[in-house]
């Protein structure tokens, strides 16, 4: 039975927890041991003594005493007068008026009833051999010196036959009272004679000694949380800590509880002993004036008996102030650390955009142009998608910069990039190429197609670019164009492709600029298509 509530208890850890909240505390289970103790010797006395008063005794005897009496005016009311109907009204009065009578009856010698009250053969039970007994009481009635017959008295059970009934026996209130004072008295005077014993005594010298080897402060609590033990590395965390400890509370440490969170209403070493699952890792902030702020780990673990329930509590404290000064200083290091890559990661980023794009356009260089256009060249060779090239500059650029000095001239280059760039697509590619001239390689348009982008980029730097340039009004830009397709004309490399499409280039400044031109495509379908 012990093992199958065991079982079910570790099965539902509510049980066991509401089992451990309601267990009596060792002061209660003292006084009550000494209160079992006084009863037993009491019981023992009486059995041998008698000290306490007989019961059975003191209501036998009353009982007799009455009966005597009842039977000393029956037998003055027979001598006075013979009336049995007479007689047997006053005892039916007698039984009506007594709380304590059931019957009563007048017995001839003979056994022939002279009087008695209603029921009285009922409920009366004769004792053997004519004695008395405590429910059932004879006493015989003499006519001089022969029996005439007995007066018999029929009582009530004096043993109570409810619990309000036992509770108003004098003897059961007698040891009721005796048992609750003395354990009240036990108690108040165990709970004030236990604050005054020793705690240390609880713990082994030589446990106390391997206890002070250790680095880390530690506590050892009884299961209300009194102090039973405290380590030296203990006494060293706080100059409050130094004083006596031993049979304190562990919740009279102002300085330990100011230093946990103020948001952990139950206690860690509360939680341990109510769950007997350890704590682990509690940070615990110490401060005092005059001493630089500490920080510690607080850890516990229930100490449980055999039975696995939580006798007390060991707690336990590890200083990691400079473990948590060095995390600090690590934290601090690779914020910088991360800015400074940051900020490497973005020089690159500049130097690499230094050295693959111009910087007054924002377009790419030759190099870089170069780089990116031969893997182009190589997968519309190997796959047969068409790319085309176009070459462009701006028509009588050098104008701008004798008429109106060459910061003018920049900023026509700077519209004129600006219009490119936004004209095209993600997988195109533009440089500048030289000067005012750009280049740009577009795959998979063929001739047409790209003669028709150059066409509406023409369009657009005729009617934008120059109302773009505030400092001269008025002005207008306009530039020329050169288309050539990958393969058309041998132009099966970058550099035939770019000179293809530099001929077309001069053919259309031949034909008059502002126009866009490439072999074998007529410029009037471009423009139409354009628009």
């Amino acid at each position: 039975m012990a093992q199958a509530t065991q079982a079910k208890a570790s099965a539902n850890p509510s049980l066991v927890t509401g089992l451990k909240r309601w267990a009596p505390s060792p002061t209660v289970r003292i006084a009550m041991g000494l209160v079992s103790m006084l009863l037993g010797l009491l019981m023992i006395l009486d059995l041998i003594l008698k000290i306490l008063p007989d019961q059975r005794a003191v209501t036998m005897d009353v009982r007799e005493q009455v009966s005597v009496h009842l039977a000393v005016q029956v037998r003055r009311m027979l001598n006075e007068t013979q009336d049995a109907a007479h007689l047997q009204n006053v005892l039916v009065e007698l039984v009506e008026q007594s709380g304590d009578i059931t019957s009563l009856a007048v017995r001839r010698s003979s056994g022939v009833l002279y009087a008695a009250s209603p029921h009285h053969d009922q409920t009366w039970e004769a004792p053997p051999l004519g004695s008395s007994t405590i429910n059932a009481v004879v006493v015989p009635l003499n006519a001089g010196e022969q029996r005439w017959g007995q007066l018999e008295v029929g009582f009530r059970s004096p043993w109570p036959n409810s619990l309000a009934g036992w509770l108003k026996n004098p003897t059961v209130q007698l040891i009721g009272t005796l048992s609750v004072a003395c354990f009240v008295a036990f108690y108040l005077y165990l709970r004030r004679v236990l604050q005054h014993l020793d705690p240390s005594k609880a713990i082994p010298e030589r446990v106390r000694v391997a206890f002070d080897t250790l680095t880390e402060g530690l506590l050892v609590l009884d299961i209300d949380g009194q102090i039973l033990m405290a380590n030296s590395a203990f006494r060293g965390f706080h100059p409050q800590a130094s004083g006596v400890l031993l049979g304190r509370a562990i919740t009279q440490l102002d300085w330990l509880i100011k230093g946990l969170k103020e948001e952990d209403v139950q206690r860690p070493w509360e939680r341990a002993l109510q769950t007997t699952e350890p704590i682990l890792g509690v940070q615990v902030d110490l401060s005092h004036d005059g001493g630089e702020p500490r920080r510690a780990l607080l850890n516990c673990a229930a100490v449980r008996d055999a039975a696995g329930n939580a006798r007390g509590c060991l707690v336990t404290l590890d200083d990691v102030t400079e473990l948590d000064q060095a995390n600090s200083q690590l934290r601090s290091a690779m914020v910088e650390l991360e800015l400074s890559r940051d900020k490497i990661q973005k020089q690159n980023e500049e130097l690499q955009l230094l050295a693959n794009c111009d910087p007054m356009t924002g377009c790419f260089n030759r190099r870089a142009f170069f780089s990116r256009a031969e893997p182009m060249l190589e997968h519309a060779l190997k796959t047969g998608e068409p790319l085309t090239c176009f070459m462009t500059d701006i028509d009588k650029f050098k104008s701008f910069n004798d008429t109106y000095g060459h910061a003018v001239g920049d900023l026509v280059i700077q519209q004129v990039a600006k219009i490119l760039k936004t004209a095209m697509r993600p997988q195109d590619v533009l440089c500048r190429y030289g000067g005012e001239e750009f280049c740009a390689f577009m795959p998979g348009l063929d001739e047409q197609g790209a003669a028709e982008v150059a066409e509406r980029i023409r369009d657009a730097i005729e009617k934008t670019a120059g109302p773009a340039v505030d400092a001269v009004p008025n002005l207008r830009i306009t530039s020329s164009f050169g288309v050539a397709q990958l393969g058309k004309g041998n132009a099966n490399n970058a550099l035939l492709l770019i000179e293809r499409a530099d001929q077309g280039l001069y053919a259309a400044k031949e034909a008059g600029r502002n126009q866009v031109q490439c072999i074998d495509w007529h410029p009037e379908k471009a423009a139409e298509a354009a628009h």
